[in-house]
């Protein structure tokens, strides 16, 4: 029996260090999981940062991006403009100007004579107005048609649309001759 003692206080001992040994292996498990879960949470941290900062970065390089475009069209538009000006001053130059009429110069007054005490007074007649013929209003209104039909054709409206402009601002009239003229000047 004493064997049997000797066994089981031999295989009590062996259950003892069976179960302080699950017991370590428990713990270190525990403590690796801990481990683990506290890298995986500090990962996720850090991952959130990392993505709000690329958003963030993505936000103002598209802000700057839209910044640049809008300065670009900005200054396509200034030049654009410029051109216009400058088109329809060298399309002012090259049309023929309408002469207008110079007003008379009025004419001097007679030195009136000295009045002589007892002299009958001369009847005064008004200066009779001289003739003045009237500009040409055709003229000058087809100058002016003719200058906004070249601008718009030089910003590329069709014909069709530049006519409706022009009956919209000169009132209707025949003017196919003019746009013709123009467009085929725009053409070349």
């Amino acid at each position: 029996m004493a064997y049997y003692a000797s066994d089981m206080s031999a295989g009590h001992q062996a259950d003892e260090l069976a179960a302080q040994a699950a017991e370590a292996v428990r713990k270190v498990l525990a403590g690796a999981e801990a481990r683990a879960a506290e890298i995986v949470s500090r990962a996720e941290t850090e991952a959130a940062a990392i993505r709000e900062r690329a958003e963030a970065d993505a936000a103002q390089a598209r802000e700057r991006a839209e910044a640049d475009a809008r300065a670009q069209i900005e200054a396509a538009k200034r030049a654009l403009d410029e051109l216009g000006g400058t088109l329809v001053a060298a399309a002012s130059e090259a049309l023929p100007t309408s002469e207008a009429p110079s007003e008379p110069e009025p004419e001097p007054e007679p030195d009136a004579p000295a009045e002589s005490p007892g002299a009958p007074e001369a009847p005064v007649s008004p200066p009779a107005e001289p003739e003045v013929e009237a500009p040409a209003e055709a003229n000058g209104d087809d100058a002016a048609a003719r200058l906004v039909a070249m601008k718009l054709a030089v910003e590329g409206m069709d014909p069709a649309a530049i006519e409706a402009e022009l009956i919209e601002r000169f009132g209707p009239g025949d003017r196919s001759a003019l746009l013709r003229d123009v467009i085929s000047r725009v053409a070349r």
